[in-house]
């Protein structure tokens, strides 16, 4: 009799070991959400950068995963209401982050049209056939 329950609490043991070992750390969850963006699918990806939020809130990946999911929010999943909480709260929780300026920079654009955006104006005003003068404004080189 203790023979079987021995048995039977060893068997329990390896389950219960075996069952542990096989839950994703947060670099594997990380690593899969950034092959889910890879394959443009977008919505796995969030959800992989979410489960990183959630079950690790002070892990090395969280900061990057509460970006990605204003990142995505705004650029794929068109949800700005999702994407502006994200992004306030990375900016609240994380304000000197190397992505603090990125995530400022999404907030002040969020939802403007790509041809809004300051960056891409100076571009299109430029042409091969046109320079800048001295004072910075693009001036035509035809005659």
């Amino acid at each position: 009799m203790k023979a079987i329950r021995f048995i039977g609490v060893s068997l329990l043991a390896v389950f219960l070991v075996l069952s542990c070992s096989e839950e994703m750390g947060e670099k594997e969850y990380f690593d899969l959400a950034n092959q889910y963006m890879g394959q443009q699918n977008w919505e796995k990806a969030e959800q992989n950068f979410e489960i990183i939020y959630q079950k690790f809130p002070n892990g090395v990946f969280s900061s990057k995963a509460l970006f990605m999911m204003g990142y995505l929010n705004a650029n794929h999943l068109n949800n700005l209401e999702k994407a502006r909480k994200y992004y306030t709260e990375f900016l609240e929780k994380y304000p000197n982050h190397e992505l603090a300026d990125d995530a400022k920079y999404e907030l002040e654009n969020l939802g403007k049209d790509v041809e809004d955006l300051p960056f891409l104006k100076g571009d299109e005003e430029a042409s091969p056939e046109s320079t800048s003068n001295s004072e910075g404004k693009v001036v035509s080189a035809k005659k």
